[in-house]
């Protein structure tokens, strides 16, 4: 009986004569995109952004791309007013939002009140100064962990479980209900580490929040303007 060639014809039945087993194709990688000035993995602080109704009716292309030019206007001018080094990040554009991993040598606390204030102060700025069909409004999630590099991106559990912290449902609807121009939300587990090492964070400002998220059930701790905070019972 001949043997099957590998260019020969399937028959009817759907399978060869016999097994053709065909060497993997290895893909090359050429060295112009190999991420050579990151380690294959490292352990740093994620971001991620989500513009708040960038897909509503009121919003036509036009506006959506007003929507996402601003809010990477503002990123990278509240990252300055940080001393945080935007380009120096490792960014990956998600439509309505994009997802920032820092370098590992930045203080993960710096992601927190000195960044999320200046961010909000722009935003405040920007919605009594500028034009536009809709303010801009927006919900942030930031956490700390695990992050694996290969030459289409980023991936870990740590960037799972951002997005799962930034699209539970009890985070928009805290944000939505606040009115807040601004939404933030930390992982407990970088709230943690920052409050105990001393840092600048008022513990005051963040609020205890439950999260359920497709198979993530954690909590985590929400940060809103002081604007848009109920008053505390004296």
């Amino acid at each position: 009986m001949r043997q099957a060639r590998v260019n020969d014809p399937i028959p009817r039945s759907g399978r060869p004569d016999r097994q053709v087993v065909r060497p993997p194709y290895v893909h090359p990688w050429p060295e112009t995109i190999r991420p050579r000035e990151l380690p294959p993995d490292m352990e740093t602080t994620v971001l991620a952004t989500d513009i708040m109704g960038f897909g509503r009716s009121y919003r036509d292309p036009a506006a959506q791309l007003y929507a996402r030019q601003l809010m990477y206007d503002l990123l990278i001018e509240a990252f300055d007013m940080t001393a945080l080094p935007w380009w120096d990040c490792h960014r990956e554009d998600r439509g309505d939002g994009v997802l920032v991993v820092a370098t590992p040598e930045l203080p993960p606390d710096q992601f927190l009140d000195p960044l999320i204030h200046h961010l909000n102060a722009l935003l405040r700025a920007h919605a009594r100064h500028g034009v536009q069909v809709a303010p801009l409004r927006v919900r942030l999630a930031v956490h700390h962990g695990y992050v694996y590099y290969d030459a289409h991106g980023v991936t870990g559990d740590a960037l799972t479980y951002l997005y799962r912290l930034l699209e539970a449902s009890a985070f928009k609807r805290a944000v939505d209900s606040a009115g807040a121009r601004l939404g933030v939300i930390v992982s407990d587990q970088l709230y943690s580490q920052a409050i105990a090492r001393d840092t600048l964070i008022n513990p005051a400002a963040y609020t205890q929040l439950r999260l359920n998220c497709k198979e993530t059930r954690t909590r985590g701790w929400l940060w809103l303007p002081a604007e848009s905070r109920p008053l505390q019972p004296a």
